[in-house]
């Protein structure tokens, strides 16, 4: 008796666990692909292609940089009702490749479909609300210009790699050369030594480009001293290492890293700040970027020289001239 009523226990088990997994494969979900993709967001959606017998809990898209993204990444949670949804992916960063599949829950299991993959373009955000002017340089770069107040800035770094005079620059990518003074002359890179990051990035230079007596800005523009940040700062009501500068800085999670609401850039101004980080020494390197922006100022010594951060606050601070910043130029 007892080897019988454990032959129909075993049964019984094998019809419930039968019963689950058919419910579990019927219920079948694909991801569509991706479209509208922008420098910070994109559009897919799912189609649940066989429902089963049990009813559909939740369904959306998840996504990730990683090649298998699950609920536990970032995902959406889209309404029950046709088969088909269409989901908005939001706050991705730029230049970046994101895998994408759509899932649906049910009583038994979360099932997943297939893996798209996409990636985001690289351009800067401005203000679509301002009107932008422009000015060239000597190699004829573009730049858009903004004005603040009594002051007309580059909405966009300097990413010029000659003087107005027509000397070059010189293109240093040894990162060595960057944070323990060995050169004492002007000298740029571009952000992780690529050229393909010049038309966001801009260049990275150092304190003795920055201040050359043969100028590195357009004719008619100078590189922005210590006072006339302090006089940006006052136009906009933003007071020098207190209140956080998001008038200053591109909207977006597209460069700035930050998610939160509270980070959020405005960029009502139209200045339009990335965060580049900075060129320092071997093992530091590209520091901060998506967290910072490094600028230098004109105002300085051959020992030591003024340069502004923003981030959650804006700083300006004493450096050394060895290190790679970003350069904005304001109008004569």
């Amino acid at each position: 008796m007892k080897t019988k009523n454990h032959f129909y226990l075993m049964s019984l088990l094998t019809i419930l666990i039968s019963c689950t997994k058919t419910e579990n494969d019927n219920l079948l979900i694909s991801t569509r692909e991706i479209s509208n993709i922008t420098v910070n967001s994109a559009k897919g959606g799912g189609t649940i292609t066989s429902i089963g017998s049990l009813p559909v809990l939740a369904r959306g898209l998840c996504w990730s940089f990683k090649q298998n993204p699950t609920i536990s990444d970032n995902h959406s949670s889209d309404s029950i009702g046709s088969s088909s949804f269409t989901t908005n992916i939001n706050n991705l960063n730029s230049d970046s490749t994101y895998y994408v599949r759509a899932y649906c829950i049910n009583k038994a299991d979360t099932v997943y479909g297939n893996i798209v993959k996409f990636k985001t373009p690289d351009y800067l955000i401005f203000n679509s609300n301002l009107s932008y002017s422009s000015v060239t340089d000597i190699d004829g770069n573009v730049y858009k210009t903004i004005t603040i107040g009594t002051q007309t800035w580059m909405a966009e770094n300097l990413k010029v790699t000659h003087y107005r005079n027509g000397d070059s620059i010189s293109n240093v990518k040894d990162s060595n050369k960057w944070g323990y003074f060995e050169i004492t002359y002007g000298a740029y890179c571009w952000f992780k030594n690529n050229i393909s990051n010049k038309n966001v990035q801009g260049a990275y230079y150092n304190w003795y480009a920055a201040s050359d007596s043969r100028n590195i800005a357009p004719l008619g523009w100078h590189v922005a001293s210590s006072d006339e940040w302090a006089t940006l700062c006052k136009n906009l009501y933003i007071n020098i290492n207190s209140t956080s500068p998001y008038k200053l800085r591109e909207t977006t999670t597209a460069h700035w890293k930050y998610q939160n609401l509270e980070m959020s850039g405005t960029n009502e101004s139209g200045f339009t700040v990335l965060p580049c980080g900075k060129r320092d020494g071997i093992g530091y390197d590209f520091m901060g970027a998506g967290n910072i922006a490094y600028f230098w100022t004109k105002t300085g010594t051959m020992d030591g020289s003024r340069a502004v951060y923003i981030s959650n606050t804006l700083v300006d601070n004493y450096e050394y001239n060895c290190r790679g910043f970003n350069i904005r130029c304001v109008k004569d």
